[in-house]
């Protein structure tokens, strides 16, 4: 759970906030939004960010940087999350209410033929 206004605040006093947590696509995603959406996107991606390195336990550091999670959207409006490096099919759920986002981030554990399909033909939510 992230407060947008507290976001919002962060962006407004350290511009490059923006560019240390998004990736260059999710940035330009950001870009096509305006006024609260704007915020409420930003807030998303961080509040999803922050979610998937405590579901880790890594944190976001020296195993996990910032840019090494993307979470876009779907065609439908569905975010979907790709981590690099991480053998683990991942999903992610991003709602907003008023001034808050809250993100629920779920790692599968995968099979043996999940990983072996996934080195070998591209699989949603894992990069590798």
């Amino acid at each position: 759970m992230e407060s947008i206004s507290r976001v919002k605040k962060v962006l407004e006093r350290q511009p490059g906030f923006l560019d240390m947590i998004l990736t260059p696509a999710e940035i330009a995603a950001a870009k096509k939004r305006s006024g609260k959406h704007y915020y409420e996107f930003v807030a998303g991606r961080f509040s999803a960010k922050e979610a998937f390195s405590k579901a880790t336990g890594y944190g976001i550091g020296k195993e996990v940087h910032w840019h090494d999670v993307s979470i876009l959207n779907a065609s439908n409006g569905r975010p979907i999350i790709r981590v690099r490096n991480f053998a683990y099919r991942t999903h992610v759920a991003i709602t907003h209410s008023g001034d808050y986002v809250n993100t629920m981030v779920t790692i599968e554990k995968l099979s043996k033929w999940d990983k072996f399909r996934l080195r070998f033909m591209r699989g949603r939510g894992v990069i590798l």
